[in-house]
């Protein structure tokens, strides 16, 4: 994350799910006193058409006077509504440019002009040049851990950083999870050669988790980090280590393909089925 005087951008459609994410924002935003801006998108009218441009004026006055007021009832005093004009992702994503973070909700209004979709989160981890949380409702209500998603690779390593740097901010135990191998059949099997290739392979991952996470160790050695190896799917494991987090981190991409950990695949699986909130780190 950049220094303490970066914003937190969020975007906001007035939605239940947006509200969250405002919330959200305002909270990440208070330890080191960061501003949270909030980005209300309308449509672009251009031409403006008569009764469908003051529908839509009243609508985005509508959204920007809710998050001015949400704001209010947070104490947010570093806050700020911003109203823009045109594509939601494009404007959200320049309206982040050099920003700590952007925040979205995991769903919106739908297709009504200037709302925020659930696709919303997906296009924007996708190109945005900050990290991108989504923020669901969190399954585990006194959950006190942040799980990352590592390989390995300088994105996952990123992605851990991030985690560590939050988890100053909060206090809670960070956890390094690596998912080295899908079960398959050969490799359930029970003779020597299969049992020696299963134990190569876990210490192969241990040995990598340990070496990701010790250089965050020693980074932040205020921050309980931890580290798991287990032979699942990226996707699945991160998505069941989920239901016990406050939020789950992956990178923008993997170390390669067979990682499993590019936008698209273990990402776009766990922003569809975490049951927290999730950053994509880039």
């Amino acid at each position: 994350m950049a220094g303490g005087a970066a914003r937190i951008v969020v975007g906001y459609d007035g939605s239940p799910d947006a509200d969250a994410a405002l919330v959200w924002a305002a909270e990440s935003a208070a330890p080191r006193g960061r501003q949270v801006e909030v980005v209300v998108v309308g449509s672009a009218m251009d031409p403006v058409v008569g009764h469908f441009k003051e529908a839509e004026d009243r609508t985005v006055e509508r959204r920007r006077s809710a998050a001015r007021g949400r704001l209010e009832e947070l104490g947010t005093v570093d806050g700020a509504v911003t109203v823009r004009r045109g594509p939601t992702v494009p404007e959200l994503l320049r309206a982040s440019s050099g920003a700590a973070m952007l925040v979205v909700g995991s769903s919106g209004h739908g297709l009504a002009a200037g709302s925020l979709t659930g696709s919303v989160s997906q296009h924007a981890a996708r190109h945005a040049g900050c990290p991108v949380i989504t923020v669901r409702p969190t399954r585990a209500a006194h959950a006190r851990r942040i799980v990352v998603g590592i390989d390995g690779s300088a994105e996952s390593a990123k992605a851990l950083r991030f985690a560590c740097e939050r988890a100053q901010d909060t206090g809670e135990r960070v956890t390094g999870v690596l998912a080295y191998a899908s079960p398959t059949p050969r490799s359930l099997g029970l003779d020597d050669a299969d049992i020696d290739r299963r134990v190569r392979r876990h210490e192969d991952a241990e040995r990598t988790a340990a070496e990701l996470c010790a250089g965050c160790a020693a980074e932040f050695p205020e921050v309980d980090l931890v580290h798991e190896a287990i032979g699942v799917r990226p996707s699945q494991l991160l998505v069941d280590c989920s239901a016990t987090a406050t939020l789950v981190v992956v990178g923008s991409r993997g170390r390669d393909a067979f990682t499993e950990l590019l936008l698209g695949s273990v990402s776009q699986h766990v922003l569809q089925h975490a049951e927290c909130p999730v950053a994509v780190v880039r």
